[in-house]
C-alpha cells in the first residue's frame, strides 16, 4: 500500500544574480570587456556611457588605501569547495618561477571555460548532466585540472542547486567532460592528465603503448626514477624505455595553458590590480575597464513609462512591455552584479596586500609568507570558492614586474628553527644551491637534500625532486652534460 508523506527540507538556493556574480569574478578584466559586449548585443537595454580609457595607468580609478577599512562588502556566502591542502599539482604547475615573469601575452578571443562550455553544449547532454558539467567545467583552473573533489562537487550541487546527485553520476560526466579538447582537461592529477592525452592517441606505436602502460600502471616508480626498477618489471631495456620517456615528455602536463597558446593574436594583457607604493605605504587601484560605463537606455525606459502608464494595451503593447521589464531588469542584474564584482574584487585585494605587505613592498621572494585561500577568506569574510574565482586568472602590477595573483597563495614549511616559511623560500634556496655548484659534478639529489637540510629545511629526498622539477632543472647528469655542450 502506497503512503505519502509530508516532508519539510531547508534549502538554500543561489538567486540567478548571485550566480552570475560567480561567474564574473571568474572574469579577468578583458574577459569582462567580452561578456559585457556579448550582453549588449542581446539585451538592447543595455548602453555604454563612455568607452574606457586603454591605458590602465591613466585610468579614472579607484584607489583603495591598506589601511582603508570602510569596505564592508562581503559577497555571496556559499558552501567551500576547495581543498585547503590541495597544493601538491599546483605547486608543479602553477608555481614555475624559472619563467619570465615580467611580461605576460594575452591571447584575445573565447577563454578557456568559455571554450569547454560551448563544447559541452554540443555533446547532447540533459538539463540534469548540463548542470553537472557547468558545475565541474566551473571547478576547473586555468591549467585545466579539477580543483575539487567529485564528492564536495555533488555536495554543491544538493547545496546551491538543490539538486541530489550521487558521486558517480557526477564522475561519470566528469569523464565525458575529460573527453573535450584540450587532451588531459579535467584531470586531477599530473598522472590522469598525462593518461587521458595518451589513451586519446589514435594508432598507437610501441612505443606509446608502453608510455601508456607506464603512466597507467607505473607512474610512482617514474615519477621517484626508479628505471631499473621499471626495465625489470617491463622486461625492457633501456633503449626501449628512453622512446617511451620521450613519448611521456610530448605531453602537455598545462593542457588549460596550451589553449591560451594557440591564438597567434596575442598583445600584452591589461592587469586587474595596479599596486603602488610610496614612504612604505602601499596601495592599489582597478582598472576602470573593472567597471564598465553601463546604463539602462533611457529610450526603452520612456517606453516602458509610457505603456505602464496606459489603462488599457492591445496584445502587442502588452508583449512589448512585458519584454521591456523584462530585458530592463536583466540589465540592472549585470550593472549591479559588476559593482558587486568590484568590491569584491577591492575587498579581497586589499587583504591580500596587507597579508604581503613585506613582498609588496620588497619584490623579494624571500619576504613572501605562507598564504592560503582560508586565510584571505577569513580577513574579508569571505567564502573561499569566492576568494578561488577571484584569484582565479587575474594579473597584479607592480614595480617589480606584472604576474598572477594566485602565484601569492603558497604552502608553508617549518624549519628546525621552528620558523614557518613558504615554500618559495625553498625554490630559492635550491636554485642557489644548483646556480653555486661545480658543472664538472652536479650535485645528485641526495646531495641537495643534505645542503638543504644543512641550512635548517625539513626535506626529504623525493620533495627536493618535486621542487626541482618544478623549476624544470633537469636532475645532476643532465645537468652536467648540459654544461659540457
Amino acid at each position: 500500500m502506497n503512503t505519502q508523506r509530508q516532508k519539510m527540507k531547508m534549502q538554500q538556493k543561489m538567486t540567478p544574480q548571485q550566480l552570475l556574480l560567480m561567474r564574473l569574478l571568474q572574469l579577468p578584466v578583458t574577459r569582462l570587456e567580452q561578456k559585457v559586449k556579448e550582453e549588449m548585443e542581446k539585451n538592447p537595454m543595455l548602453e555604454i556611457e563612455s568607452e574606457p580609457i586603454d591605458n590602465t595607468e591613466q585610468d579614472d580609478t579607484t584607489g583603495f588605501d591598506e589601511n582603508d577599512e570602510d569596505n564592508d562588502f562581503k559577497g555571496i556566502d556559499i558552501d567551500d569547495y576547495y581543498d585547503d591542502d590541495d597544493y601538491s599539482y599546483r605547486e608543479r604547475l602553477e608555481h614555475d618561477h624559472n619563467t619570465e615573469q615580467r611580461q605576460y601575452d594575452f591571447a584575445d578571443g573565447t577563454s578557456f571555460t568559455e571554450s569547454l562550455m560551448r563544447q559541452m553544449d554540443l555533446l547532447g547532454l540533459d538539463k540534469r548532466e548540463q548542470t553537472i558539467g557547468n558545475e565541474i567545467i566551473g571547478s576547473i583552473d586555468g591549467t585545466g585540472y579539477l580543483g575539487r573533489d567529485t564528492q564536495l562537487i555533488a555536495n554543491d550541487l544538493a547545496f546551491r542547486s538543490g539538486i541530489e546527485v550521487e558521486n558517480s553520476e557526477v564522475e561519470r560526466v566528469l569523464k565525458v567532460i575529460q573527453t573535450l579538447d584540450p587532451a588531459g582537461v579535467g584531470a586531477r592529477n599530473l598522472q590522469e592528465c598525462l593518461s587521458l592525452q595518451l589513451h586519446r592517441i589514435k594508432d598507437p606505436d610501441n612505443d606509446t603503448k608502453l608510455a601508456t602502460t607506464i603512466i597507467d600502471r607505473h607512474f610512482s616508480q617514474l615519477s621517484n626514477k626508479h628505471y631499473a626498477s621499471l626495465m625489470t618489471m617491463l622486461k625492457i631495456d633501456e633503449k626501449q624505455l628512453n622512446a617511451a620517456i620521450a613519448v611521456i615528455r610530448r605531453q602537455n602536463p598545462k593542457p588549460g595553458w596550451g589553449r591560451e597558446e594557440e591564438n597567434h593574436g596575442a598583445h600584452y594583457i591589461i592587469p586587474d590590480f595596479i599596486v603602488s607604493h610610496d614612504d612604505g605605504q602601499l596601495s592599489f587601484a582597478l582598472s576602470s575597464r573593472n567597471r564598465p560605463m553601463l546604463r539602462i537606455n533611457s529610450e526603452y525606459s520612456d517606453m516602458m513609462e509610457q505603456l505602464s502608464n496606459r489603462s488599457k494595451l492591445n496584445p502587442n503593447e502588452q508583449e512589448t512591455l512585458t519584454f521591456i521589464k523584462e530585458k530592463t531588469e536583466a540589465a540592472q542584474w549585470l550593472i549591479d552584479t559588476i559593482d558587486q564584482r568590484q568590491a569584491t574584487l577591492a575587498t579581497t585585494m586589499d587583504a591580500i596586500l596587507k597579508y604581503q605587505k613585506a613582498y609588496f613592498l620588497s619584490g623579494d621572494t624571500s619576504d613572501l609568507r605562507p598564504m592560503r585561500l582560508k586565510d584571505i577568506a577569513q580577513a574579508t569574510g569571505l567564502d573561499e570558492s569566492t576568494v578561488s574565482r577571484v584569484v582565479n586568472e587575474k594579473y597584479v602590477q607592480t614595480d617589480f614586474g606584472t604576474f598572477l595573483l594566485k602565484e601569492l597563495f603558497t604552502k608553508a614549511v617549518v624549519t628546525d628553527q621552528g620558523e614557518v616559511l613558504a615554500t618559495e623560500h625553498i625554490k630559492e634556496a635550491l636554485r642557489k644551491a644548483i646556480d653555486e655548484e661545480d658543472k664538472s659534478n652536479p650535485l645528485t639529489d641526495e646531495a641537495l637534500t643534505t645542503l638543504l637540510q644543512d641550512q635548517g629545511f625539513r626535506l626529504s629526498r623525493r620533495t627536493v625532486t618535486k621542487y626541482r622539477e618544478s623549476m624544470d632543472i633537469p636532475v645532476g647528469r643532465l645537468r652536467k652534460e648540459l654544461g659540457e655542450n
